[in-house]
């Protein structure tokens, strides 16, 4: 009987000796949750065709959108592996069935782009008709010993042969992204759809800044296309129509606007200008149109991660 109750009492000791000691929390670093490891596959499946239509202009296919979410979930969808998978849509001269390469498609995207803002979509057919009708005024110029005209009509010829040529241009890296918006504003279809100096002026300071010269802007744009008289605008001083559809897509301006456009056309909203800035420090180094867009798709508010 002493035995038992010797156990009962050394079991209530035990349990108030337990009861007593302190709870101790552990904490383990490097214990966090990956940062996005509650993106869903479908989410990933949106991004992936996101990119594929506002870079390539169409949707991938099947086998394309599980190899490039298998590449995102290897790189657990950090920007390394979002830059990787945008700059080979960029960048890649494999041939590709129907897009000939995603270089290509890439660069046509953004011809055809180009031709919707600044020529109204003007198609080829009708550019190369153009050059085509002067091309025959050369030859009849050349009959009539008429060396103005020829050299007028080799001139004007010359503004539309570009930009058929600036596709193919901008695929092999031959010009950059604001020579092919040079080439869009200085033509006969622009002269034609924004009709006199007046419009010419405004219109470009639409297209290309999205919004109206200031007075002073405008009269000084005005006495260079109107009359070439040299004039002191975009940071230097430019006496020619030439010189100013050059000036007006090479200025800091153009850049920060060409941020800012594509921003929009890819997020549908307004930049923000802690994010504006540090892609124009960037843009206004390198000029390269793919890297700059290539900063924007790669961002979480773009990827809706």
């Amino acid at each position: 009987m002493n035995y038992i109750k010797l156990a009962f009492r050394f079991l209530i000791i035990s349990f108030l000796f337990v009861s007593c000691i302190k709870e101790e929390n552990v904490m383990r670093n490097n214990n966090n949750p990956p940062k996005y490891a509650q993106v869903s596959t479908l989410m990933v499946e949106n991004y992936i065709n996101r990119l594929f239509i506002d870079i390539l202009g169409r949707e991938a296919t099947d086998i394309e959108r599980s190899e490039f979410v298998l590449k995102l979930r290897k790189g657990k969808l950090g920007e390394n592996s979002r830059d990787s998978i945008v700059k080979m849509l960029q960048f890649d001269t494999v041939y590709k069935i129907g897009d000939s390469s995603y270089r290509k498609a890439y660069t046509s995207r953004i011809y055809n782009i180009c031709k919707s803002r600044f020529l109204e979509g003007a198609a080829d057919m009708d550019i190369a008709q153009q050059s085509g009708n002067l091309g025959f005024g050369i030859y009849l110029s050349q009959l009539d010993g008429d060396s103005v005209a020829m050299y007028t009509y080799i001139n004007l010829k010359k503004h539309y042969d570009r930009i058929l040529k600036s596709n193919y241009w901008l695929s092999r890296n031959k010009i950059t992204y604001n020579q092919l918006c040079e080439y869009m504003l200085n033509n006969g279809i622009y002269d034609l759809i924004n009709m006199g100096s007046f419009n010419f002026v405004n219109a470009t300071y639409d297209n290309v800044f999205g919004r109206k010269p200031s007075k002073d802007e405008f009269n000084r744009a005005y006495q260079i296309i109107e009359k070439n008289n040299p004039q002191f605008i975009f940071n230097r001083v430019i006496s020619n129509k030439n010189e100013y559809c050059e000036g007006i897509t090479s200025n800091n301006g153009f850049y920060e606007s060409e941020i800012r456009w594509w921003y929009f056309q890819f997020i549908r909203k307004e930049i923000n200008p802690s994010i504006l800035y540090p892609i124009l420090t960037n843009y206004l180094k390198d000029h390269s149109v793919e890297n700059m867009q290539r900063r924007i798709l790669i961002t979480d508010e773009y990827a809706q991660f």
